[in-house]
């Protein structure tokens, strides 16, 4: 059964005996777009709540009669109330008072007077964290009625298993377990109960799977040699059952619902109470069962031949108790609706439930594989699917390329801004993947911060590196929308099928050499596989130039740990020029990144010692003598322009290009660049 989403009566109530602090919050909270509701005291907030649920509470500490932690204790008595979050409101802003305060049970204070960007930003933090853990337990929920109806059903099938494998007692187990049921409903227990040892009846026969037909079917009297094989079925269940844990007393059920209760049954011969409840409940079940059904040996008995036969049984066979019950419920008609029932081998209403069973395990089937193969955060398949579906089109003579994409710093994301920014940004990169890619595609969260992706029937370059920088490029601009700007990026791998591998393992070990490749050059790339020249091959976005800006901005220890391949001496006399001419003067700076890469159309193979000459000549040529330029890797190559507008900027790289392709003729190579303009740090030395 789905959750269904709480409808709350307004956002926030404000429980203050302030009028002035009523209005002020009231005010701050409606220009916000929140829905507020007002008390004067402790009382009208609990009467309010009687009626009407927020999705928050903000509630004064201290107040005349019934104060904030009276209150307090008062919601946090009710089952339904309890989960409200609330904030305090206090003027006391001593270190005691805020301990008190979550002690309490609440989950921040706010000082008053009220500072409205202070107040909207906890209250803002509280309500995402209050829905946050809302979602996730309607997820349980979810999660948790999944799982009953997959065991129920479960349960059903290995019921009609057992059955079928006895001719003479086909629907046995689900008889039984009906009348339990109507035992335990006589008894009065809870659904919980009822539901528990109907399940418990279904299965106590799960034994008999390990006895052989040809003695369960044994149209004549048993042997001795033979019941003793029959009866190991209670012993052989207990063995199967003994670690389940989610049906109470199953095992239990299993092995002792042959003891009697003057302890001459079997397997342990207990007596009297000494047999579990449950068990001596099946007993009398499985009894009326076998007496209400047809044998080969005997017809089934009537209501009053049943009758009798219990009460010789009343204390030696079955518990006295139970037994007297159960007569009453005999006697006040129960099982008479079963009187003219035919042979349990013809039963239709039987056939009716078998065909039902296999109906609901038809429609069940697919959405249980589908959940069971589904990240619950991302929506996105999981690793098991993705290898299983990826292995089949591969089977399926199907040619494709395989992204291994994985999040670029990610682990500084969680620690900077928490997790539910990081599972918002995650959620966010998934959602976007599944937007882009194609019907028969497959995409699939590997774990973590990973992800693959499998382009069905997709094997030209060109096609295959526009869809990579479009999730680089989208990535970015999503970030920047969501206020998380360089927060994270994203390197991926490129294998394609079949010249990079011909199986999944192949292609995917492939892929992620290749993306190791892409972060050590920087990050927020992508390349292709080749075994002999894939460090040629990386398509850089230009966030070098991010780091760059951070390192000349920040510690330049941070330059020293290996992230970018610069020679150090040429970084520090970069440094160093660049500090002069920022900090002293207030020169506005641009930085422009040039970087070589494979032509996609060229398929020589191409050394890039000669191109990299060739764009050092062309940027000597096209600046000024002022800026500074240096080869920043074997691909790339860092100028600095001093007091220098961003338009300016383009132009120069623009030219730096031009000349480039006249002095190098464009042979099998493309450039380009990406530009930034560095800004003094605000609060440094003027």
């Amino acid at each position: 059964m789905e959750a269904v989403k709480k409808t709350y009566a307004c956002d926030v109530l404000i429980v203050d005996d302030d009028e002035f602090n009523l209005r002020v919050a009231g005010d701050i909270l409606i220009k916000e777009k929140y829905s507020v509701q007002t008390a004067q005291s402790g009382e009208a907030a609990l009467e309010f709540l009687k009626e009407n649920l927020p999705r928050l509470i903000l509630l004064d500490l201290h107040m005349p009669g019934m104060n904030g932690r009276d209150t307090m204790k008062k919601i946090q008595e009710n089952k339904q109330w309890k989960k409200i979050p609330i904030i305090f409101l206090t003027a006391d802003t001593k270190p005691e008072t805020e301990i008190e305060c979550l002690v309490l049970g609440a989950l921040d204070f706010i000082t008053k007077p009220f500072i409205p960007t202070v107040m909207l930003s906890r209250i803002n933090r509280i309500i995402e964290l209050a829905e946050l853990q809302s979602d996730l337990e309607r997820n349980l929920e979810e999660k948790t009625n999944l799982v009953e109806k997959v065991l129920l059903n479960s349960i059903m099938a290995i019921a009609n298993t057992i059955d079928a494998k006895d001719a003479y007692t086909s629907g046995h187990s689900m008889r039984v377990a009906q009348c339990a049921t109507a035992i335990a409903e006589q008894l009065n227990w809870s659904k919980k109960e009822i539901q528990n040892i109907h399940n418990v009846a279904l299965l106590h026969d799960i034994g008999k799977i390990g006895v052989p037909d040809a003695i369960l079917n044994k149209p004549g009297k048993l042997s001795n040699e033979e019941f003793q094989v029959i009866k190991q079925h209670s012993t052989i269940g207990y063995d199967i059952l003994k670690d389940i844990r989610m049906i109470n007393g199953v095992a239990e059920g299993a092995l002792y619902h042959h003891e009697r209760y003057d302890g001459r049954g079997y397997p342990n011969g207990l007596a009297g109470e000494e047999i579990p409840l449950n068990a001596r409940i099946i007993c009398i079940a499985d009894a009326y069962d076998a007496m209400t059904s047809n044998r080969i040996y005997r017809p089934r008995l009537t209501q009053e031949k049943v009758i009798k036969e219990f009460e010789k049984g009343r204390g030696s066979q079955f518990d006295p108790k139970l037994t007297d019950m159960f007569l009453e419920m005999l006697r006040g008609g129960f099982g008479i609706t079963n009187e003219r029932r035919a042979s349990s081998r013809d039963d239709k209403r039987t056939n009716e439930s078998r065909a039902m069973l296999s109906k609901m395990l038809t429609e069940y089937t697919t959405d249980i594989q589908e959940r069971a193969t589904t990240d619950l955060l991302t929506g996105l398949r999981t690793r098991s699917y993705a290898e299983e579906q990826i292995g089949k089109l591969l089977g399926e003579a199907h040619s494709g390329t395989l992204m291994i994409i994985d999040m670029d710093h990610f682990r500084q994301v969680n620690d900077t801004f928490g997790h539910i920014v990081g599972d918002k940004i995650l959620k966010m990169f998934a959602d976007m993947l599944k937007a882009k890619m194609r019907p028969g595609d497959v995409v699939a969260r590997l774990g973590g911060d990973e992800f693959v992706v499998f382009m069905t029937d997709m094997i030209n370059r060109q096609e295959i590196g526009g869809k990579a920088q479009d999730i680089l490029d989208t990535l970015s601009d999503n970030l920047e929308k969501m206020n998380y700007e360089n927060a994270t990026s994203a390197s991926i791998g490129i294998a394609i099928y079949p010249s990079d591998g011909k199986t999944f393992d192949v292609l995917s070990n492939n892929a992620n050499k290749v993306l190791y490749y892409v972060k050590r050059k920087g990050r927020n790339a992508y390349a292709f596989y080749s075994e002999e020249d894939s460090k040629d091959k990386v398509h850089s976005t230009g966030t070098d130039l991010v780091h760059i800006r951070t390192m000349l901005e920040g510690d330049i220890q941070e330059a020293q740990r290996g992230v970018f391949k610069v020679e150090f001496g040429d970084f520090q006399r970069i440094y160093e020029y660049i500090s002069r001419g920022v900090k002293r003067n207030h020169q506005r700076v641009q930085t422009i990144l040039f970087t070589l890469s494979i032509d996609e159309n060229d398929n020589s193979r191409l050394n890039f010692e000669e191109p990299m000459q060739t764009l050092e000549l062309a940027v000597a040529s096209s600046v000024r003598l002022v800026d500074v330029g240096t080869r920043y890797s074997s691909i790339q190559y860092i100028v600095i322009l001093l007091d220098t507008d961003i338009e300016n900027g383009k132009k120069v790289a623009d030219r730096v290009i031009k000349k480039f392709y006249q002095m190098y003729g464009g042979r099998g190579v493309v450039i380009s660049y990406d530009i930034q303009t560095m800004l003094p740090q605000s609060g440094e030395e003027q």
